[in-house]
C-alpha cells in the first residue's frame, strides 16, 4: 500500500479524511496524492425552440472557485496534521477536470480513500466510483477517524471473488497486522474454499489467523459489525456487492448494511 489516492473536491474538503489516509501510508512508508476534482454545474439550455444551444458560459469561474474553496479547507486540514504524516500527503488542483475522472485515476493507485460524512452528499458515488470504475480497494473510513488502525483486521470471508481478489490484494495489510481474523457467517457464503481453507493459505504467507463462525440473525452486515467489535478490530476487509448494486438497495445485504454502519474503516473490493 505505497501509493494512496485521496480524492477531495469543494461538497467535501472540510470533511476528507486525510489524517486516516496519511496514517495508513505511514504503516507502509507510503505516500497519498490528494486531488481535487471539480463538480461541474450543469449547462444551460438557451432557447430549445431554436435548437436547443448549450451554454457552458462561468463554468471556467465556477471550477475555480470551487477549487480555491477547497484547496483552502483541505490544507487547513493538512497542516494540522503532526510533521511526519503531512509529509506523505503532496496535493494537485490540476489534474481532474471532472469529478467522474476520480474512478479512472484509482487505478494506477493502491488504494483509494473515501470518508462516510453526512455532511458530503455525495461520498457514496464518490466511492462507488472508485470501487466500480477502479479495480482496486477501496477504504471507507467513518467521519472524523483519526486513531490508528490496522493492527486488528476482521475478514468477512463469504468464498465469494469479490473477497478473494481483495485479499490477495491487501497480503501486505494482513502481514502487517497484529492479529488477524477470519469471520464466517451462518448461510452467508457462496460455493468455495471455508474459513479454514483460507486461514491455510495465510498461514502459507507467514500470517496467523483465527477462524471464528457464528449464525447471523438480523442480517450478515450488522453481525459483522458487532463481531468486529466484539473482536477489538480497528479495520476490517470485505467484498463488495456480491449481491447486485440494485438488489441491495431493494432488498438490503452486507455490503449495504457494513456501508451505513461500520464504525472502524473498512475495505472494499468488487
Amino acid at each position: 500500500m505505497k501509493q494512496i489516492l485521496l480524492p477531495f473536491g469543494a461538497d467535501n474538503a472540510d470533511v476528507t479524511p486525510v489524517s486516516a489516509a496519511a496514517r495508513f501510508a505511514s504503516r507502509f512508508d507510503g505516500h497519498v496524492t490528494a486531488l481535487f476534482y471539480p463538480r461541474l454545474p450543469d449547462p444551460v439550455i438557451v432557447d430549445p425552440m431554436s435548437g436547443g444551444v448549450v451554454s457552458y458560459e462561468g463554468i471556467d469561474e465556477e471550477v475555480a472557485a470551487q477549487r480555491e474553496q477547497a484547496e483552502t479547507q483541505f490544507l487547513a486540514m493538512k497542516h494540522a496534521l503532526p510533521a511526519d504524516l503531512g509529509g506523505r500527503v503532496s496535493v494537485e488542483l490540476e489534474r481532474l477536470s471532472n469529478w467522474r475522472q476520480v474512478g479512472e485515476e484509482s487505478r494506477i493507485f493502491d488504494l483509494t480513500v473515501v470518508a462516510r460524512a453526512t455532511r458530503s452528499p455525495h461520498w457514496q458515488t464518490l466511492f462507488e466510483m472508485a470501487l466500480f470504475e477502479g479495480g482496486r480497494p477501496v477504504m471507507l473510513t467513518p467521519e472524523a477517524w483519526d486513531k490508528p488502525f490496522g493492527d486488528t483486521v476482521v475478514v468477512a470471508w463469504n468464498r465469494s471473488t469479490e473477497t478473494a481478489r481483495l485479499i490477495g490484494q491487501s497480503l501486505p495489510i494482513l502481514c502487517s497486522a497484529k492479529a488477524v481474523h477470519i469471520v464466517e457467517l451462518e448461510g452467508w457464503y457462496a460455493s468455495g474454499p471455508d474459513g479454514k481453507a483460507l486461514q491455510s493459505y495465510l498461514a502459507g504467507h507467514g500470517i496467523k489467523a483465527e477462524q471464528h463462525k457464528s449464525e447471523a440473525p438480523n442480517g450478515p452486515g450488522a453481525k459483522m459489525v458487532e463481531i468486529s467489535r466484539d473482536l477489538g478490530a480497528d479495520l476490517m476487509l470485505k467484498g463488495a456487492y456480491t449481491q447486485s448494486r440494485l438488489t441491495q438497495l431493494i432488498f438490503g445485504g452486507a455490503t449495504r448494511q457494513i456501508l451505513d454502519q461500520a464504525d472502524i474503516p473498512v475495505i472494499f473490493a468488487h
